[in-house]
């Protein structure tokens, strides 16, 4: 499933689905012909069609719904929305804060502050097409030491002389704003239902449509060669 909206998903659900019931439409008229023929042939083909048309619509159902969660998309667009702009705000607080002291201790923890937030912000972005579970732990452990370290600087920031309260009160209200974003984010993320669906589709939905494929031309060969073939 690659649509990049939920409206994408919806439409492709509903224009799949409709496709779907046109198929079972013509199968259902196509059945009882088969079956007063009664031809053996026939109807071997048939049911090895509708045993692969099956298996089709089980690999649909699961399409359809990671196509409506549409997880990786959704937290996509919430870091780069909120999360940008939560993270925007919490790091212009710190340049004000920067710009305010001489201190180069305050300075310098300041900017370790900054570094560790936008890599953060650069490792969320990197969790949401990862596929691997270990692979999304190792980036999820490295963003909580990042965090940690952004956490350091505001509590310590507490005790510095030449910071102003109000500066620091903003800087932690963006940096809280940003933190819950992430966590949100990173659930969507570990859902993961578009890697999935695209992983599905590549996969299981094309060999699932190569056997329907070929069990429909086997079972119109079969009815071409029938006695009744200008039926």
């Amino acid at each position: 499933m690659l649509a990049t909206t939920d409206h994408e998903s919806r439409e492709w659900v509903l224009e799949a689905q409709s496709a779907a019931a046109e198929i079972d439409r013509l199968r259902a008229e196509l059945r009882p012909l088969i079956l007063t023929d009664g031809h053996r042939d026939e109807l071997e083909k048939l049911e090895a069609f509708d045993a692969t048309w099956a298996d089709f619509e089980d690999v649909d159902t699961r399409l359809f719904a990671l196509a409506i969660a549409n997880t990786n998309v959704k937290a996509a667009r919430l870091a780069e929305e909120e999360g940008a702009a939560a993270l925007d705000r919490f790091l212009d607080a710190l340049t004000t804060m920067q710009e305010g002291t001489s201190d180069p201790d305050v300075i310098r923890q300041l900017a370790s502050a900054s570094v560790a937030a936008v890599r953060a912000q650069s490792l969320l972005l990197v969790h949401i097409p990862t596929a691997g579970d270990a692979a999304m732990t190792r980036l999820e452990q490295r963003i909580r030491e990042l965090n940690e370290t952004v956490d350091g600087a505001l509590a310590g920031a507490r005790g510095w002389a030449h910071v102003s309260p109000d500066q620091l009160e903003t800087a932690a209200r963006a940096w809280s704003d940003y933190r819950r974003m992430a966590v949100e984010v990173l659930r969507l993320s570990r859902e993961n239902t578009n890697v999935i669906s695209f992983d599905v589709s590549i996969h299981e939905k094309r060999h699932a449509t190569k056997d329907c494929l070929a069990a429909l031309s086997a079972l119109l060969a079969a009815i071409e060669a029938g006695p009744h073939a200008t039926r």
